[in-house]
């Protein structure tokens, strides 16, 4: 996975913003880590790294999330959202130039706006909240104790 990343990296030699950002949404009520935010060719991506056998619909809402989160927090408009998807069948570079793409990666965007995954995203947040309508952290402390042998 790491190889494949790299030759991401290497091909499109984005430019790094930010990496495992935490951020979070004061108009949505939630918070995340971002795998990275970057520039590749002047537009402002959100990227989410996945090595998963199967691209999930939950990860097109969750860099539509991402990408409002970082909206609200850095005051930046996100130009585009997408999956760096390190399992992917492909075979090498995209003869078209349209797509990002590479021997077993590819960085896949939605088929929906964000607003639309946003939408989405909020229709699962209204159940989420209707079966947990008091969550509370399973645990509220962390206590670190290190012992060391003499």
């Amino acid at each position: 996975m790491f190889i494949k990343f790299v030759e991401f990296w290497e091909t499109y030699k984005p430019k790094l913003i930010e990496t495992e950002v935490h951020l979070f949404s004061d108009e949505i009520k939630v918070a995340g880590t971002c795998d990275l935010v970057v520039e590749i060719e002047d537009e402002l991506w959100v990227i989410d790294l996945k090595t998963s056998n199967h691209l999930q619909t939950t990860y097109d809402l969750q860099t539509a999330i991402y990408s409002k989160c970082y909206e609200e927090d850095f005051g930046k408009k996100v130009d585009r959202r997408g999956v760096l998807w390190l399992k992917s069948a492909k075979r090498g570079i995209d003869k078209s130039g349209k797509k990002m793409q590479g021997k077993g990666w590819e960085i896949v965007e939605s088929d929906r706006t964000q607003d639309e995954d946003l939408e989405i995203f909020s229709c699962v947040k209204k159940l989420f909240d209707l079966e947990n309508p008091n969550p509370k952290p399973h645990i509220e402390e962390l206590k670190t104790v290190i012992k060391r042998k003499i």
